[in-house]
């Protein structure tokens, strides 16, 4: 997936937005680029498995660190594991259905059918659209309760495919949102493998920071 989007948040330490453009090639691999007015990159992320790497150009600042849900909660403001964080900007259920497995159950509810699923030590509860029209909403959880509520919505045509182009994403504990409207999406389409690398700049100026305990640009 390849798009640009505008993507706002808010939550109790504060509220903003910022134009994005976002790829992501699945299961593990992602680039956000935040650009400035003007269309220029301030800031670049990559997350290749459990490597999250960060440019700002500005500030002269390259960072490296594990991907974990406690790295990206400071960066995009939702504490979230990589894996399901990637699914859902891609459209998809944050966790993959196993149809075989025995805990996988399906509820006819009043205006909706609800799937419920286990993947490692995260659950996940789906609800179709009134309209059988594919998968509205969600919750994102572990074993102490839910992480994280989302929504799909505006779903077009893209490459044959009919996929959201608006995600919501709400955090449970502390109540931060934010809101995904892409402007332009591109699905399939092949990404390239030096595009999730973002080695470190050869500025001798360059701050290097360690982002599992620094300070972020």
């Amino acid at each position: 997936l390849r798009g640009r989007a505008r993507v706002r948040y808010q939550g109790p330490a504060g509220a903003g937005s910022a134009t994005q453009v976002i790829v992501v090639a699945l299961p593990d691999r992602a680039r956000l680029e935040t650009l400035s007015p003007l269309g220029s990159a301030v800031l670049l992320l990559t997350i290749r498995g459990e490597q999250l790497r960060l440019y700002a150009p500005a500030q002269r600042a390259y960072g490296t660190g594990r991907a974990t849900p406690a790295l990206l909660g400071r960066l995009i403001k939702i504490p979230v594991p990589p894996g399901p964080l990637l699914r859902l900007l891609a459209g998809l259920p944050p966790l993959p259905i196993r149809p075989a497995d025995p805990r996988l159950t399906l509820a006819v509810e009043e205006r909706a059918s609800r799937l419920d699923s286990v993947d490692g030590p995260f659950w996940q509860r789906l609800w179709s659209g009134p309209d059988g029209s594919g998968l509205a909403r969600g919750e994102l959880g572990e074993a102490g309760g839910p992480m994280l509520r989302f929504e799909f919505g505006d779903r077009r045509r893209a490459e044959g495919m009919r996929v959201p182009f608006a995600v919501y994403l709400e955090e449970v504990t502390a109540g931060t949102r934010v809101a995904i409207q892409y402007e332009t999406l591109r699905a399939n389409d092949p990404a390239e493998a030096d595009l999730f690398e973002l080695p470190r700049p050869a500025d001798p100026a360059i701050r290097i920071l360690d982002l599992g305990v620094g300070s972020l640009p």
